[in-house]
């Protein structure tokens, strides 16, 4: 339960296990200058810092008298110093001293996957191809897995949003954002009863009605992430077409119709086999199925990723190594897809990222 994870923070205070003295960030801050603002957040401000080791930091900085930043704090204190995976953020520590509440999280240097799917205040979109694309959703996959499965009960992240995904210097992507986890429910249950909390355009419409919160509640979040990453595009555009604003909506009815290649980011349309479109759309709509119970879990939605993936890479290496097919021969003739050899499998690894440890560089005093 979440009382329980506060209560144990509040022993890992006591050990300084986890402790940071505000000087110390006060300092790695740079007196928490504005240049030094990266990001800005229901919680608070977020800034670039730099540790006395040389480590540069994320930290994250309280709005002063906010009754939902402190919750927030409350909650990623007490559970995420507990989680240990290559593609989750890692929390190095936070302070709570007189009326100041700050978290420090690792550095993620290329932002969010939102920033470079189409753009943000401070960055221009990208132009990932397909490969890179399928690499970011196998990473950002492989660490919410690893969030539902960290216990028999399972955590639910609730906010599951291409804001929340974090890429690191190597574009390798990370979950983030925790301020909404929740511990699943018991054993002996189905689900837990909690008000319907996340960001529009993303929230499971069956959690929405029912307040009835499990799992599913995430991969049906992911999957409006993996339609962002098809279609390059917000959730939510009000400057679209009213039948298009809502991506989900939209998105989820041109994929039942079969009209994948319809809805395809222009930067990468044209690059992408008709098979492997409809791969992937078969998983978008599996993940924004309206019965939770039709849901895949996120492992499963895992394995089909990375299946992708490994399907695409293949198809390029044959490619790369055989002469231009007959011209009689169709491009939609699934039986072209070349067998996948063992070696390619270990390739995915590169869709996961550092462990980062705590360092004796802190001043606890």
């Amino acid at each position: 339960m979440v009382l329980e994870g506060i209560k144990a923070a509040f022993r890992r205070k006591e050990k300084n296990e986890y402790f940071i003295s505000f000087r110390e960030l006060w300092k790695a801050t740079n007196k928490f200058d504005e240049k030094n603002v990266i990001g800005i957040g229901g919680f608070g401000k977020v800034y670039l810092g730099t540790l006395k080791s040389g480590t540069k930091v994320a930290v994250k900085r309280r709005k002063k008298h906010s009754y939902q930043g402190e919750r927030e704090f409350q909650v990623e204190t007490g559970l995420v110093p507990s989680l240990s995976h290559p593609n989750v953020v890692s929390l190095f520590g936070y302070c709570d001293t007189n009326d100041e509440m700050i978290l420090v999280y690792e550095y993620m240097k290329e932002g969010t996957l939102k920033s470079h799917l189409y753009g943000s205040d401070r960055l221009s979109p990208v132009s990932w191809d397909w490969e890179q694309r399928l690499l970011v959703s196998v990473g950002a996959a492989k660490g919410l897995n690893y969030l539902h499965t960290r216990s028999p009960n399972g955590i639910i992240h609730r906010d599951i949003k291409s804001d929340n995904i974090l890429l690191d210097e190597n574009l390798c992507a990370k979950i983030g954002d925790f301020g909404l986890l929740r511990t699943g429910p018991e054993m002996n249950q189905t689900h837990v009863i909690t008000r319907a909390m996340g960001t529009p355009g993303y929230v499971d419409l069956e959690y929405w009605r029912t307040q009835q919160l499990t799992v599913k509640s995430d991969v049906f979040s992911f999957g409006a992430v993996l339609l962002e990453v098809l279609c390059g595009r917000p959730v939510i555009d009000n400057r679209l077409p009213a039948e298009k604003a809502n991506l989900v909506c939209w998105g989820q009815k041109m994929l039942e119709e079969g009209k994948v290649e319809q809805i395809v980011d222009e930067k990468i349309i044209g690059t992408i086999h008709p098979h492997n479109l409809t791969m992937f759309g078969n998983v978008v709509l599996k993940c924004l199925a309206e019965e939770r119970a039709e849901r895949p879990t996120m492992e499963e939605v895992l394995k089909d990723l990375e299946w992708e993936l490994e399907c695409v890479r293949a198809t390029a290496s044959a490619n790369s190594s055989t002469e231009p097919a007959a011209e009689d021969e169709s491009d939609d003739d699934v039986s072209s897809q070349p067998i996948i050899s063992q070696g390619q499998g270990r390739a995915l690894k590169r869709s996961e990222g550092k462990i980062y440890k705590r360092t004796p560089d802190f001043d606890h005093h």
